[in-house]
């Protein structure tokens, strides 16, 4: 093939959004018009470049496509004269045979292929040649990071291929790996282009190969060896905990427990770190005799911390560190160019901790995602108030303030987005707004009509936290009762699926849900809610599954009305009294323990297993205490919780027996969790910790 047809073929291949990727839309815009005043024409065209004029100055253009194409003008960058000269080619105005025209067309099955044949044939050599051996094994460890639910790959005209963190979009149009388009500008492109080549391959099921590194490598060796040491240390300090007994401990082990944390954070370990310094702090509570001290609490971290380090080696021993297991330093902001949210409302919370916030919920329908804005301030800051920020200016310039994207398309320019879907409020990030009608938001918000779709897979203890998944906008075929409970001092509220199955939404009553509460008394006597949507925050626990309410979506309200905020509402100015419940409307029992749906033989071991904790298995006997686990593993076996072992290794020494412990009762805690739908716990995922109930984040 001649570098002309390749060109070309490439160029058949680019759209809008390929173009804007590699250069700009106003750029695109500019090209287009220069195509229409100046005169464009073949110099030269051999196997190794292909040469045009476009006006006073002459394009360059090789095998590798645009992205490597040059120009007279004194451009730095992909110019509007290398952009007109493809606009020019792939339209076949020179009299070449194309269907593409400017980049509207559709590709074909056979485009499809080609592509998929080329990223796929791209091999290790080809790689280690474009991005180096250091940028190989980065990009192979940005790819098990992600993992296969990081990636979406989409194939049409071109092959795109998105990062969910760092959020980046990659196009593919031919030209080998140098060809892959990102959609921002990237420092070190050459490393992420090959991140997605190894995506798209184990997209499609090819085994990623190991680089091993060149030398001399001694910084990661170093590193590897100082963390294979502090695994072991840290393994052998858990189990010497349990094997003294959480009532024998001594300042010895706090010392311990501290110096293990520093290390830990020196060995980029963040998530094990933080972990360990929690589980100083509780050693300390328990020598200093503080009420607040809770040997059980010591023990469900001391085995999330021991399950943690056994996943880092097993992970080691496989070659790679996860970073959904060794966690950040701090919470990471990426560059998104663009993003179009929908806004869904917002609420005002206060934490444990001394905040106080408004977090703004938006639903980012091209990655089929909620994210959210949050502005939080501590309580001591007087003069902040999170309903008056609600209607103040700000964050984003362009954005008159959080109550103006509520039920509005709010298209960001440079935002700022962490893995966790937090965008962040700084000045840089500009804000087009535009109201819709309910009608419009109805057609692209991801709508339940069944609350049986909303049962999802419960969440390991060692699995990075995702608060925003609890997130949905419900269909009910009808709003039921609404009353509240003095004794309890919560609101229920129900909603009912097309099969007649009801949801209860919940509200605990505060000063931050008063107004909510309020409004949902109104609501629920008026029957204005009928045929709304409701977008609500779910929670699952030992009684099944609640919501608690944010926002109403009005699908017959027309734009700048048709989202009505529960939180800031206005009042409707009469009370109105509950309705009577419907005939045949299956109400959810009130919130009861969780230890109802927990089999007796789980408590029995859970029980067992901290009295021997508390104890110390160093005097006992090991062989008997195995023989006590096995029982206990025997009797849950038996009410079909297979998980546990019926058999276990050899118990040599006091300290193997506490292991057999630690890994029991991990298990214990993650199989009560898989049955209550609750952890009770905080995993140590990394970056600042927010307490239960700090707001929709």
């Amino acid at each position: 093939m001649s570098v002309r047809a390749a060109v070309v073929a490439q160029l058949e291949r680019y759209d809008d959004e390929a173009w804007a990727a590699l250069t700009s839309r106003g750029l695109l815009r500019r090209a287009r018009k220069d195509l229409g005043r100046v005169e464009v024409a073949v110099l030269a065209d051999d196997e190794q470049v292909l040469r045009l004029r476009v006006g006073p100055h002459e394009v360059s253009l090789d095998a590798r496509g645009p992205t490597h194409a040059s120009c007279s003008c004194p451009s730095g960058t992909t110019c509007q004269h290398v952009v007109a000269a493809g606009l020019w080619l792939a339209s076949g105005a020179d009299g070449g045979d194309s269907g593409a025209g400017t980049g509207t067309g559709t590709g074909t099955g056979t485009e499809d292929d080609t592509l998929h044949r080329e990223l796929m044939g791209l091999d290790p050599d080809a790689l280690l040649r474009h991005a180096g051996r250091p940028g190989y094994r980065w990009a192979r460890q940005l790819v098990d990071d992600l993992e296969r639910a990081g990636v979406r790959v989409e194939s049409g005209r071109n092959v795109s291929i998105t990062f969910s963190h760092p959020f980046l979009i990659f196009r593919y149009m031919g030209g080998g790996a140098p060809g892959l388009v990102p959609d921002t500008r990237l420092s070190a492109v050459e490393k992420y282009q090959v991140a997605a080549v190894l995506a798209y391959q184990r997209a499609h099921g090819a085994e990623l190969a190991d680089v091993e590194p060149g030398r001399p490598a001694r910084a990661a060796d170093d590193l590897d060896l100082t963390r294979s040491r502090l695994r072991a240390t840290t393994s052998r300090l858990i189990t010497d905990t349990v094997a003294l007994g959480l009532s024998h401990l001594s300042a010895s082990v706090h010392q311990r427990y501290e110096t293990v944390a520093v290390w830990a954070q020196g060995a980029e370990y963040h998530r094990l770190a933080l972990l360990l310094r929690r589980l100083a702090d509780h050693v300390e509570l328990l020598l200093e005799r503080s009420a607040r001290a809770d040997e059980h609490r010591l023990l469900d971290e001391a085995s999330i911390a021991y399950a943690l380090v056994s996943a880092l080696e097993a992970a080691a021993t496989a070659g790679s560190a996860p970073a959904r297991l060794v966690g950040r330093a701090r919470n990471r902001y990426d560059a998104v160019r663009t993003m179009e949210l929908l806004g869904l409302g917002a609420a005002p919370w206060r934490a444990a901790s001394g905040y106080r916030g408004l977090t703004t919920l938006f639903w980012w329908p091209e990655q089929s995602r909620f994210v959210s804005l949050t502005d939080a301030r501590p309580e001591m800051l007087h003069g902040f108030d999170p309903r008056a920020r609600y209607a103040s200016a700000g964050p984003w310039s362009g954005l008159s303030s959080p109550s103006a994207a509520t039920g509005a398309r709010v298209v960001l320019t440079d935002a700022l987005l962490s893995a966790g879907g937090r965008l962040s409020g700084v000045d840089r990030t500009r804000a087009a707004v535009h109201p819709l009608s309910g009608e419009e938001l109805a057609d692209v918000l991801p709508v339940v009509d069944s609350w049986g779709a909303l049962a999802r897979d419960s969440a390991g203890l060692l699995d990075l936290p995702d608060p925003l998944r609890d997130w949905a906008v419900l269909r009910p075929a009808r709003y039921g009762t609404a009353f509240f409970d003095p004794t309890s001092q919560a609101l229920t509220w129900v909603a009912v699926d097309r099969d007649g199955v009801t949801l209860p939404l919940t509200v605990a009553y505060t000063a931050e849900t008063a107004h909510l509460v309020d409004r949902v008394e109104d609501i629920a006597g008026d029957g204005t809610a009928e045929g709304a949507l409701l977008v609500c925050r779910l929670r699952r626990d030992a009684t099944g599954l609640s919501g608690e309410p944010l926002s109403l979506v009005h699908t017959d309200r027309p734009a700048g009305d048709a989202v009505q905020a529960l939180h800031f509402a206005a009042p409707a100015g009469r009370r109105g009294r509950p309705r009577a419940r419907g005939p045949g409307e299956r109400v959810a029992q009130p919130l009861g323990s969780r230890l109802a749906v927990v089999p007796a033989a789980l408590l029995d071991l859970r029980g067992w297993l901290v009295a021997q904790a508390e104890r110390g298995t160093g005097a006992a006997s090991p062989a008997a205490l195995t023989a006590q686990l096995l029982e206990h593993h025997r009797r849950a076996r038996g009410v079909g919780l297979d998980v546990f072992p019926a058999e276990l290794a050899p118990a040599p020494g006091g300290g193997e027996v506490a292991a057999q412990l630690l890994r029991s009762h991990f298990l214990v805690l993650q199989t009560t969790a898989l049955l209550t739908g609750e952890t009770g716990w905080d995993t140590g995922a990394g970056g600042p910790l927010e307490p239960a109930g700090a707001g929709p984040e």
